[in-house]
C-alpha cells in the first residue's frame, strides 16, 4: 500500500470530495494516495519549493549588496546567519549577530547592515521556512491536480467531463493543449503566487 507523504499538500479525502467518492469507499484509496503524492511532487517542483515548514541549512555565494533572497518563504525562524572567513573550502563560519540584520519574513529575505562580500558558498543559512498549515488554495490545486491524475490514470485518456449522480466534474479539454499538465488545467494562476523568486547566490 501506498504511503501518504509526509509533506502532501492535500487528504485523500478532498480527493474523494472531488471525484464525489464516498467517504467510506476506500476501493480508490491507494490510486489516490499515489497521485497526491504525485501532485505534490509536480506542483513543489513547479515552484521549486517545499511547502511545509522545514529546516534548512544552506549556502550562498557573496554576492556584494545588502538583501540574500532565500531558497524558501515564508521564513519563520532564522537560527544563525554565518560568514565564511577563508577563500579556501573550510568550515570556518563566524555568525553573525542577529542585531545586524533583519528578516523579511514573508518574502524570504535578509537584509543586512553590512554586505554579502565573499565568494562560493561564502554565507551559511540555518532556518526554517514554509506552512504549518498549507494555504487553501495550494491545497485546493493539488486535490483538483490528483483527482485529474486518478481519472485520466484509470481510463488511459483524457477526461473532459464526468457525471456522478448529481454531481458533475468537468477539466479543461487537454487534447492538443502545449504545456505544462498544472499550466493546461490552469493551476498556474494559483500557484505561480507561490513559485521561487530569484535566489541570491547561485551560480
Amino acid at each position: 500500500m501506498a504511503t501518504l507523504l509526509d509533506y502532501s499538500l492535500t487528504t485523500v479525502a478532498d480527493v474523494k470530495e472531488s471525484l464525489g467518492i464516498d467517504s467510506g469507499n476506500t476501493s480508490k484509496d491507494n490510486l489516490i494516495t499515489r497521485k497526491i503524492n504525485q501532485a505534490t511532487r509536480m506542483i513543489e517542483n513547479y515552484c521549486n519549493t517545499r511547502f511545509k515548514a522545514t529546516d534548512y541549512t544552506e549556502y550562498y555565494d557573496g554576492i556584494g549588496g545588502s538583501e540574500l533572497v532565500l531558497r524558501h518563504r515564508p521564513i519563520n525562524s532564522v537560527t544563525s546567519l554565518s560568514a565564511r572567513q577563508v577563500t579556501t573550502n573550510e568550515n570556518d563560519f563566524d555568525i553573525t549577530d542577529a542585531e545586524d540584520y533583519f528578516i523579511d519574513e514573508p518574502a524570504g529575505v535578509i537584509e543586512f547592515l553590512g554586505s554579502f562580500y565573499g565568494n562560493y558558498d561564502s554565507w551559511k543559512v540555518v532556518y526554517n521556512a514554509g506552512y504549518d498549515t498549507i494555504p487553501e488554495d495550494v491545497a485546493e490545486a493539488c486535490a483538483q491536480l490528483a483527482a485529474y491524475l486518478v481519472e485520466n490514470g484509470t481510463t488511459g485518456s483524457s477526461i473532459k467531463k464526468k457525471k456522478e449522480g448529481q454531481r458533475e466534474l468537468e477539466y479543461f479539454d487537454t487534447s492538443g493543449q502545449t504545456g505544462s499538465l498544472i499550466e493546461v488545467l490552469g493551476l498556474d494562476d494559483i500557484l505561480d503566487a507561490y513559485a521561487d523568486p530569484l535566489v541570491s547566490g547561485l551560480r
